[in-house]
This record gives C-alpha cells, structure tokens and sequence, in this order.
C-alpha cells in the first residue's frame, strides 16, 4: 500500500469551507480513481492547518492518479488561502483495532534514518511498538510510512477521541524514546491533530479478516453478511459442518449467536498473504441459548466458556469465498459440561 500527503496550511477561519469542499467534492473523485483506497483529512483547527491523506493499492496507482488531482489540490489551498506541499510514501506496516470515527485524535510523529537502516526501523516498528501501542487503551489504528530512499517516514496513530490521545502521550513518548534508542532513528517533529472523516477501505486481507472481526462484534449482520461472496462461499467447521453460499454464511451467524448471544471474538494473530490469511483467536460467551449442529443440539447450560479457536480465510475481489473455522470440540463440551459427541 502507499499514501500521498497533502499537507495544507492557511487562514483558521476558512478552514471549515476547505474541508466541506474536500470532503463533498475531492473525496468522491479520488475514490473513483482506480487502485484507490479512500481519503483521511485531519486538521488543527487552531493554527488553520489540514492533512490530506489518500491511500493506493500500488505505487503505480498513485502515479497514475497524479495529473487528476492536481486541480482539485490547488482549488483546496486557494480555499484555504494557504499553500500545500505533497508527500508520497511506501506504507509497510498497518494494524488497526477498531475503525476511526469523525473527532478521532491523529498523532503524526515524523523520524529519519539512515536509509540502510530502513527496514530495521520498520521491523522495530512491527515488532516492538505494534504490540506495545494495541496494548494501549483508545488505540484504533497505527500505521507505518516510509521513504525508503531517503530514510524519512511517520507513524501514524488514531485514538477514540481526544481525550484517548490525551492520555496516550506518556506512553507513546516512552516509546518513541525506546525506539530511537535501538534503531538509531530521530524523532523530528510530533503533531497531533482531529479526524475530520476517513473513508480508507480495507483492501489488504489483514484489513479484511479484522474487518470481519469487528463486524461480528457489533452484532452487524447485514454488514457482515456483504463481506461474503455468496454465490461462491464454502464453509467447514468442527462436527461435520459442510455448507456452500448464504446458507452457510446464515447457519455460521445463527449457530453462535444465538447459542452464545453475549459472545466476542479477541484476536490473537493474523497472518495473512495476497489470497487469504489465518487467524488465531478467543472467543468468549455465555451458553445461554441452544447450540445446534449438525449432529443434534445442546439445550442451554449457562456456562461461561473461552475458546481458542482458528479461522483459516481465502478471498477473491475482496470478499470471503471460503472460511474454515478450528476448534476442540472436547474442550468445548468440558466447559459445557456435557458428553463429547453431543453435537
């Protein structure tokens, strides 16, 4: 994935018409270029000064795309009465927890390396700050953008709201500190700013299977039933489940849900390619309603069960064609309390 940085910088009072422009008439347009993710705009209301952010499938697509913006970057800084420098960026590592809403908090913390040392920075990054950040609580997403032949990049968080980047700022700086230290990388500047919309899709397979997740969370049906291909989907799971097509998207959301109605899926890992992925999870939930299989049903016990699971996802044009689902069976009828083979 890569990114291309608007930043626009003008007169505070004209923000609001600057991004009431961008976002009715720019966001469109550049959605409707091909390879294109979708549009983030940020701002400081304060000191008149507004991100724009549009997210590409290749780096090919964002160059591409360069003549057909050029217009609608300049119509934004005049509205703004300001100017606009552009940055394009390689965006390596990308997690996210939960999607940003309007009023979301943006940290943009700018670093520089050697460019030799890249890809060490970006490992750190991957290894060491992703944990440490999803840890932290109010975190959305945070992302990684490099240039790898200059050695300058960002990173990039998005917080439940002010208040969650408030409170981050501690923590975050501890751990800017921790990475410079190993890496060798320096911290040139850091800013924060608020959400004034995101429509950036989730294109890769990881964003998708996360996608899924947190569909399934909030109890959306409808939103998650669109991330299946119907007409393709095949489904396996544990005791014989073997369904092809909306039935088995249905049969999968009515079996859990209605046997474990407060359940919740927490992920472990996604590991994920160009194809598919697999993800390593916890579902939790109260057996309160009947759990019906292929091999019968078990009425409802009103225990509490945690279960490690995998979900192992193959997807075409972005949707799911195929979900098998793993699990100890045995285990699940232990927390139950009921014969292995019930179900």
């Amino acid at each position: 994935m890569h990114v291309r940085m608007n930043m626009l910088a003008g007169d505070p009072a004209r923000l609001d018409e600057a991004t009431r422009y961008l976002e009715g008439t720019v966001r469109p347009d550049v959605e409707a270029q091909h390879g294109n993710r979708g549009l983030a705009c940020a701002t400081n209301a304060d000191l008149g000064i507004c991100v724009v952010a549009s997210y590409w499938d290749t780096l090919d697509a964002m160059t591409a795309s360069e003549q057909a913006v050029q217009v609608s970057r300049k119509e934004s800084a005049e509205l703004l009465r300001g100017t606009v420098t552009v940055e394009h960026y390689e965006v390596p590592a990308f997690v996210r927890r939960r999607r940003p809403s309007e009023g979301a908090g943006i940290r943009l913390a700018r670093f520089d390396c050697a460019p030799a040392s890249i890809d060490a920075v970006i490992e750190e990054f991957r290894n060491s700050s992703v944990p440490a950040l999803t840890d932290m609580p109010g975190l959305c997403s945070a992302h990684m953008t490099a240039d790898r032949a200059t050695g300058r990049g960002m990173v990039i968080t998005a917080w439940e709201d002010m208040n969650a980047l408030a409170a981050s700022r501690p923590a975050t700086a501890r751990l800017r500190a921790d990475a410079a230290a190993v890496t060798h990388a320096q911290v040139r500047s850091v800013d924060e700013y608020k959400l004034v919309f995101s429509s950036v899709r989730e294109g890769d397979t990881r964003s998708l299977i996360e996608r899924d997740i947190q569909l399934w969370n909030a109890r959306d049906r409808e939103a998650w039933m669109a991330g299946f291909d119907l007409d393709r989907l095949e489904v396996q799971a544990p005791g014989g489940l073997r369904l092809t097509g909306r039935e088995a998207a249905e049969t999968t959301w009515n079996m859990w849900n209605e046997a474990f109605p407060d359940n919740r899926l927490e992920i472990i890992a996604i590991h994920a390619d160009d194809r598919g992925g697999v993800h390593e999870g916890r579902a939790i939930g109260t057996h309160t309603g009947t759990l019906r299989g292929p091999a019968g049903e078990i009425a409802a016990t009103g225990r509490a069960a945690e279960l490690r699971f995998t979900g192992v996802y193959e997807f075409e044009e972005g949707k799911i064609t195929s979900f098998h689902l793993y699990f100890d069976q045995a285990e699940l009828f232990t927390q139950l309390g009921t014969a292995a083979g019930s179900l």
